[in-house]
Parts: C-alpha cells; sequence; structure tokens
C-alpha cells in the first residue's frame, strides 16, 4: 500500500462550465468552441448565428480582438502522453473574421482582404495492486436538466448566455414592462453594445457622440492596416438601423450637460473613453516634438497630415510589471506582501498589455508615415513584454528596432525642439514583493538621435462630460465608480462602462461591460430585479470521433500582405479561406464532451487506462482518495454505506475511477476499447435565462 492521498474534487455546473475555457475565458462568454467546430463541419452560417449571439461587434472582434480565448485554449497546454500533437491554440480570432465576412453586416459587400471561394464515479470490489505516481484528477459526476432549441425540440449545438439576442428578445415580449428613454454618451464600443441590448429590449435610445464618426477608440486608437474600417462601419450601422438616433458632434458638458439628460432621460450611460495620452514627468517632456501615442494614432485615423522627421523614438512597455507577483501567487508561494502588491494592482493587467499594443501600434504607423529608423524601448525584458507574440513578431518583421530593458532619462534639446533621448538600462523592473519599483543601472545612460519622441504609457480621461455632477464618484485612478455586478454608478440614474470605468481593456471587456450596464439599466427602469436560472443539458453521443488527422493538424499562420507590400492604410491581414478554416478548426479538441464512467458495467478490465495515450485515467482504491466530505456522499449514495465503513476494511474492497480533465482530449478511445460500454462520451451544454424576480 502507499500513503499517497489523490486529491479529488466533484465538479458542479460550474466546474462543467470552466472546462470550455475558450468559452470561460470570453468576457462575454462566446461559445467558441461551437463556432470553431461548425467552420470544421463546413456549417458557416450556424457559426456566424453562434459567433455574433453574445457579441453585437462580432465583425470587429474577428479583426482586432485581444483573443484572451486562444490564450486560454486547452490545445495550447496539452503536451506528453504517446501522440505527437502540435500544442499551439486554435486560431479563434481569425476563424471568426470567416464566418462574419460571409454571413456578417459586411456579407455582399467588397472589401480589402481575401475572401476565397468556395463523470459519474464507478465504486466496484478490487483486487489488485494500487497504482502510484502523481496524479491530479477530478471524479466526474454529471448534471441534469434540458435545453433545446426553441421550436424545434433538437439539443442545443451552443451554450448560450444571459445577454444573448434570443434572451433579450425574450425578455423584451414580457408583458407589463415599461418602455424608457436611455441616453448614452460616446459611440463606442460599450457604447453601441448598451445601444443594441436596449434597442431589443424596445426603449428609445439616443447616443450623443463628441465627435464626426461613431467607433471610438476603435476608430480613432486603432491604426487602419489592422482592419477595414468600412467593415467596422457597417456593423456599427446595422446597430443604428435597430431604431437607434445619434446626434453627431454633440460633446456633453459643453451646451447640453449631463444633468439635462438626466432630467429628459430615465437612464444615462457613460462610454466617453480615455481619449487623453498620459505625459511623462522627466526633464524635456514639453519639448517640440513630444507627442502621446492618443494624439499621434487619432491625427493618423482623421487623416491628418503629420511630420515625425527622420528618426522617431517610442517609449512603451507598460507602467506595471505584474508578471513576478502574479506567478507567484499562481504557484502558490506569493508572500502576503506580494498578494497585497497584486491587489493593488491587478485591475490594470490588462492596461499594461493595452499599453505595449499601442506603443506597437504607433512604432508601425511611423513606418507608414514614410519614417525609415524607428525605435522602441521598453522597461521589461522580452521574456516580461506583456504584448501578445504575433504583434511583436509582425512589428520586427516590419523593422521596427524594439530594445527592452531600457527607461527613458531625459529628453534632449536645442532651440525648443527634440534632438534625442538619453535613455538608461534597467537592472530590475518590481522589487521582490513584486511591486513596481523599477531599478536603473548607475553610469549606463547613452543619448540616441531622435527628431520625435512618442510616449505610449497609458491613457486617461476627459471627465468634462460630468459637468458638476458631484453625486458621480471619481476613483483615485481618474476612472468612474462603477458597480461591477450593474455598471451603475454612485448616482442611481447613471451606469459607465468601458474604459472610463475600468481602464484600459480589450474591445470585448467593453462589450461585456456594455451588456451589464444594459441589465443594471433594465433593472432600473422596471424598478425589479433581474435573476439568472442556469439550465443544463447532457447529450450522450455514441459516435463521437474527432476531426480526421487532429492530432497532426498545425496552427497555419494567418495569409497577410508581403512586408514591402505593407504601406500607407493597406490591411496586414487577408484572413483564412473556407477551406484553411475548415482546417484549422478541425483542430479543436471539443471540451464540452466529457467522459463519463457508469460502475455498475465496470469489470475492472484496466482497458481504458491501458488504451489511453494521456495517462489521464487510473484506477484506486478509496484508501488513495481525499475528496472531503462530498466524495462521502457520492460513496453513501452509491454503495449504500459510509466511506469510513469501507476504510475500516483494512484494504478495501472498492475502487474509483479517476479522471485528469485538464490532460483529456476527448479523443474517445476509452469509450471505444469498453467491452461492456461503461463509458460513454456525453456533450454538456448550458443555457442563461433571465427573468424578473419580485
Amino acid at each position: 500500500m502507499t500513503d499517497k492521498k489523490y486529491q479529488v474534487k466533484i465538479p458542479d455546473v460550474n466546474d462543467w462550465r470552466a472546462m470550455v475555457k475558450c468559452q470561460a475565458a470570453c468576457p462575454v462568454n462566446t461559445d467558441a468552441r461551437g463556432y470553431v467546430t461548425a467552420v470544421a463541419r463546413g456549417e458557416l452560417e450556424l457559426g456566424y448565428e453562434i459567433a455574433h449571439d453574445p457579441n453585437p461587434l462580432s465583425t470587429v472582434c474577428g479583426r482586432i480582438c485581444g483573443a484572451p480565448c486562444e490564450t486560454a485554449c486547452r490545445r495550447g497546454f496539452i503536451e506528453g502522453g504517446d501522440v505527437e500533437i502540435d500544442p499551439k491554440p486554435i486560431a479563434i480570432r481569425p476563424l471568426k473574421r470567416v464566418l462574419t465576412e460571409r454571413y456578417g453586416p459586411e456579407a455582399g459587400h467588397r472589401l480589402p482582404g481575401r475572401i476565397a471561394s468556395s463523470s459519474i464515479i464507478p465504486l466496484n470490489t478490487i483486487d489488485s495492486t494500487p497504482a502510484s505516481g502523481t496524479f491530479s484528477p477530478s471524479v466526474n459526476v454529471k448534471g441534469s436538466s434540458c435545453a433545446t432549441v426553441p421550436g424545434t425540440g433538437v439539443p442545443q449545438l451552443y451554450s448560450p448566455v444571459r445577454w444573448s439576442r434570443t434572451e433579450l428578445q425574450k425578455l423584451a415580449a414580457q408583458p407589463g414592462r415599461k418602455v424608457g428613454k436611455v441616453a448614452i454618451i460616446g459611440a463606442g464600443p460599450s457604447g453601441l453594445t448598451v445601444a443594441h441590448d436596449m434597442a431589443l429590449l424596445g426603449h428609445e435610445v439616443t447616443i450623443f457622440e463628441a465627435g464626426p464618426k461613431t467607433g471610438g477608440m476603435m476608430r480613432y486608437g486603432v491604426p487602419v492596416y489592422r482592419f477595414e474600417q468600412e467593415a467596422m462601419d457597417l456593423e456599427i450601422e446595422s446597430i443604428l438601423d435597430m431604431g437607434v438616433e445619434i446626434r453627431y458632434n454633440t460633446p456633453i458638458g459643453q451646451d447640453i450637460k449631463l444633468d439635462d439628460l438626466r432630467r429628459d432621460y430615465d437612464a444615462v450611460f457613460l462610454g466617453i473613453g480615455l481619449m487623453k495620452g498620459r505625459m511623462i514627468n522627466i526633464e524635456g517632456k514639453d519639448l517640440d516634438g513630444v507627442i502621446t501615442a492618443v494624439d499621434l494614432l487619432l491625427n493618423y485615423n482623421l487623416g491628418y497630415k503629420v511630420t515625425l522627421g527622420k528618426h522617431v523614438l517610442v517609449i512603451g512597455g507598460g507602467d506595471v510589471a505584474m508578471d513576478a507577483a502574479r506567478t507567484a501567487l499562481r504557484l502558490g508561494q506569493a508572500t502576503a506582501e506580494q498578494k497585497a502588491a497584486l491587489s493593488e494592482t491587478k485591475a490594470r493587467v490588462e492596461e499594461e498589455s493595452e499599453t505595449v499594443s499601442t506603443a506597437l501600434d504607433v512604432a508601425r504607423t511611423a513606418l507608414r508615415l514614410g519614417v525609415a529608423d524607428v525605435k522602441m524601448i521598453a522597461l521589461e525584458s522580452w521574456d516580461e513584454l506583456p504584448a501578445s507574440e504575433f504583434e511583436i513578431e509582425e512589428a520586427l518583421e516590419e523593422g521596427i528596432q524594439l530594445t527592452p530593458r531600457k527607461g527613458p532619462n531625459r529628453i534632449i534639446g536645442q532651440d525648443g525642439k527634440v534632438t534625442g533621448l538619453e535613455v538608461i538600462d534597467v537592472e530590475s523592473v518590481f522589487d521582490e514583493n513584486g511591486r513596481f519599483n523599477p531599478k536603473f543601472k548607475p553610469n549606463s545612460e547613452t543619448v540616441w538621435e531622435c527628431d520625435t519622441v512618442i510616449l505610449a504609457i497609458g491613457q486617461q480621461a476627459d471627465l468634462e462630460a460630468l459637468g458638476g455632477a458631484d453625486d458621480v464618484k471619481i476613483s483615485p485612478r481618474g476612472l468612474v465608480e462603477v458597480n461591477r455586478e450593474s455598471g451603475q454608478t454612485s448616482a442611481p440614474d447613471v451606469f459607465a462602462g468601458g474604459d472610463v470605468a475600468y481602464g484600459p481593456r480589450l474591445i470585448i471587456d467593453a462589450v461585456r461591460h456594455g451588456h451589464i450596464a444594459s441589465l443594471g439599466m433594465e433593472e432600473y427602469i422596471q424598478k425589479k430585479p433581474l435573476k439568472v436560472t442556469v439550465n443544463t443539458e447532457w447529450e450522450e453521443l455514441p459516435n463521437h470521433v474527432m476531426f480526421e488527422n487532429w492530432t497532426k493538424l498545425e496552427r497555419r499562420p494567418v495569409p497577410s500582405l508581403p512586408v514591402d507590400r505593407r504601406t500607407g492604410i493597406s490591411v496586414v491581414d487577408l484572413g483564412y479561406s473556407v477551406e484553411e478554416a475548415a482546417e484549422q478548426g478541425s483542430r479543436c479538441l471539443e471540451c464540452s464532451v466529457n467522459t463519463i464512467f457508469d460502475g455498475t458495467k465496470c469489470i475492472l478490465c484496466n482497458a481504458c487506462v491501458d488504451v489511453c495515450p494521456w495517462d489521464c485515467l487510473k484506477i484506486v482504491t478509496l484508501d488513495q482518495i481525499d475528496g472531503g466530505e462530498i466524495f462521502g456522499q457520492v460513496v453513501e449514495a452509491q454503495l449504500g454505506g459510509s466511506l469510513s465503513d469501507y476504510l475500516s476494511q483494512g484494504r478495501p474492497a472498492v475502487a474509483a475511477m479517476l479522471k485528469d480533465d485538464e490532460a483529456c482530449t476527448r479523443c474517445a478511445l476509452c469509450a471505444h476499447r469498453c467491452p461492456t460500454d461503461a463509458i460513454t462520451m456525453e456533450a454538456f451544454r448550458f443555457e442563461e435565462v433571465l427573468a424578473y424576480g419580485d
């Protein structure tokens, strides 16, 4: 016998949901698994409906989303076992683009790009030697109930969430609802999402936009070479066509005050974003030739002439290096001080990543403005840079000279004009407690010649729109304080979302903020709470097989323009063809499919354990398991006796099948091998349903 205890858990609905890591990681809970496998099967229209269901800006996100779903994708973490497999995550974002190009608002319009043609615990008697070795299993116990596609009786092919279009339409049809008037300040991604949702709910919606165009930082803060603005315009137009009124060139805080809107509308949403760049507090910051990244991108995207000179230096890389504290916490080794540091700064994790992405964007924009020499410095090392790997690769490919572990010391000038930047070597970015506390190497200063210094060190809000609304609280970071469950500010009739409330985040985060605020505004207007019920469904898949050659298929780069053609406003990414997309979708592990065991049929032949190429199954005796009180309840329910009774037998004559769901690839070899059909492959789906409470 061994003294080893396997730490197991009994999954609940939240665990089953979390196993579909792409959907769990998406801020709006898009069922990426659903549309990726639809692409693989050639069901593109269904795939588009799944992708668009929780995300009214799916066209935009198919081009420029930060794709947290890809970061979380289990395919990117699978390794070991007896089968060689490409461990790169599924190309989820590019597959969404394939769908929107063919069925989204841009379908039928000729745009730049490349649109090509065509667990239950089995407990039995055992008389064998216990297994040994390291293992981190869970004990699979499935739930019940059912959700079907309305009007068809066919099981759901995806898992919709509470802000899905269908759910909002069902809520709007409830009798006795009040139809209100809603004002939205700002036509950025959060404001447009609120407009979409509130229009679906039947409210009268008016957007007040300070500028001449919609999109906010999607338009003014994202270089035009990253995506087709016409596609974004068509998507926004589809939202406005839902009956949304928009008033352009109407800044709030001047002729119209926030208090005026509060008198005329039932609720007001603040989605004004962070449209001002942060300055740096070093010598020379006021010289002619020092500009912020936000100002450069805004002028470039509006078509204004921008003169940068021959040599440009971009200062970026993020204000806060979070990696050490976050890593220590994940390893369970963080000290109390490290945890405090993490708590203080975790709200800025996404902000740091967005800052580096902005720095890369402005550096590449400078190249397109005809600058031959573009350098970028960052405090972080190569390993600490939080920008996406592909963003860094593209920048380097185009000729950006990125130098990590360099900090700005002072800006040099002559006759009021920038002539250079004095840089200093970075010794460390954070201290032993994980706090941002950069230390520089003495006597390592050097002067780099330049004509322009571009500051990509963060953004800030212009709160003029608040116009003396003293009941709207502002945080020490200069952001509007909100209840993160409802989007409501300290003023009951004022809601906020997007960057002005949460700091710089991804576009998909802003969409989530808009959804949350919309449901909060609905509760406020109706004067009654909304409750969410989660229905679940299990469907047996007797013929479940993986796609052909799924282990051998590699992630292919998205086709792009050759480097020598990346000039001006030409969009770099061309997108997959349908055939390429189907191949990439076929790499999906289908994480909502689970291996379910029926212990009453198991004959302990060990065939499933032997055939598993990922070493994720194990049969052990009960005395080797530490599963807590719930595990004891499961044993009693299955066998009719208490766990303590079986453990008192010395060597328990009962076994449990353990499964490591993190290692499992849902290949179904165990189910195919089982001689008694004790193992089934079953799909888990869920549905969030909204209803008014009392």
